[in-house]
């Protein structure tokens, strides 16, 4: 009874944003019925069966949850965490764990890329591990990027089951890099189950250590494992009130993120202005985050013809394609492969494992006309493609 009393005061001291893993066909039913209905095995199967959310924001956290939820093992966990990775924590200068480089932006220009050293990398990917899998970490049911079983695809169907016709695209400018340790440790104190961590003794020291790792220049690193986990972690209470928000400015607004690009839709045209000045009063003003929107970035109009969404478009028919422009390319690449394997000029390694990245990729997004187009090239040269590019990669 003291021990349940203890946590429920605890409990009372932070207003937490609590996301839990539901069945979509349940996402309708009130938060606390899911509670009433979960236990905590049910809660970890939930875990590695479903990637579909429910976020609410409550007074306290409730107490069914405080009485399943093992915090002192989440602080052990971190601290032993800590004890075996201190070499790497006391490192004073975190740059000579990074290999630092640049890559080409789509939009044009160099995007530095710091990739760590096998040490952190090993570090980071099991502190990744131990807030998914021991702390539970789950994400708002908008944010797409790095979350496993949710991909791009996926975000583009959110609005093709919404038939939206209009589409708002903005971006966030230095969203890793901007995100400061000062600003992810406010953020995660008021996001279950970190906020009950951190009100416990030792809890704070434990997890503002483990996370000291994660750190490059004060900010996050792009090209680390855990930077989008923590993103996606601190976004949860923005996600949320975007969500909520745009719900209620225009009827079917449908709000996804994929990392630091936002699309809103709706079937109708809306007021995009009102919903970009809304959403940059929220991230500045409400939430004080240190990242803004690119507003330079922004666009808005209709579907029809337009490259809008992640990579794939909707169709005038409401169905997810690559595109014209990016089939006419494909069918490019697939003639040139055949036709140099063909004359003797066997393709590296390297484009040929690119060519059978777009085939896996374009062939989730429209399977048939895909499989169409193979099928017409195989045809063309006499000899299967998807054979060819097998043997050139087991000869490689």
């Amino acid at each position: 009874m003291e021990a349940n009393l203890k946590n429920s005061l605890l409990g009372e001291q932070t207003m937490p944003y609590i996301t839990v893993p539901v069945s979509q066909k349940f996402h309708q039913i009130s938060f606390d019925d899911i509670l009433n209905g979960m236990n905590e095995s049910v809660f970890e199967r939930q875990m590695e069966n479903t990637h579909d959310t429910k976020t609410v924001f409550r007074n306290n956290t409730p107490q069914r949850l405080l009485d399943d939820t093992d915090f002192d093992g989440m602080i052990a966990a971190l601290e032993r965490f800590n004890e075996k990775y201190i070499t790497l924590i006391n490192t004073e200068d975190k740059s000579t764990l990074y290999r630092s480089f640049k890559i080409p932006k789509r939009s044009g220009g160099l995007r530095q890329i710091n990739a760590p050293l096998d040490d952190l990398m090993n570090a980071l990917r099991e502190l990744k591990y131990l807030f998914e899998k021991r702390l539970y970490a789950s994400y708002h049911t908008a944010a797409f990027a790095y979350v496993k079983g949710r991909s791009t695809i996926d975000a583009v169907k959110r609005h093709q089951r919404n038939k939206s016709r209009w589409f708002l695209k903005l971006d966030f400018h230095d969203f890793f890099g901007s995100s400061k340790p000062e600003f992810i440790i406010a953020q995660l104190e008021t996001i279950f189950p970190f906020n009950e961590i951190v009100a416990r003794p030792n809890g704070r020291e434990a997890l503002v250590k483990a996370l000291s790792i994660c750190y490059l220049n004060n900010g996050l690193p792009q090209g680390t494992p855990i930077s989008p986990t923590l993103t996606n972690l601190f976004m949860i209470p923005i996600d949320h009130y975007i969500a909520k928000t745009a719900r209620e400015m225009t009827p079917h607004l449908v709000y996804t993120r994929y990392a630091d690009d936002i699309i809103l839709s709706s079937d109708l045209a809306f007021n995009w202005r009102e919903v970009q000045d809304t959403i940059v009063d929220i991230v500045a003003n409400k939430f004080h985050a240190p990242f803004s929107l690119n507003t330079a970035k922004t666009r808005y109009g209709s579907s029809a013809g337009r490259n809008w969404n992640l990579g794939v478009m909707l169709n005038s028919d409401n169905q997810i394609t690559i595109g014209h422009s990016k089939k006419k390319v494909f069918k490019a690449m697939l003639f040139s492969f055949m036709n140099d394997e063909k004359n003797g000029n066997v393709w590296s390694l390297e484009d040929t494992q690119h060519l059978q990245g777009l085939i896996s990729y374009y062939r989730m997004v429209e399977g048939v006309t895909i499989d169409t187009i193979i099928k017409s090239y195989s045809t063309k040269f006499n000899k299967d493609v998807e054979q060819t590019i097998k043997d050139v990669l087991r000869a490689g």
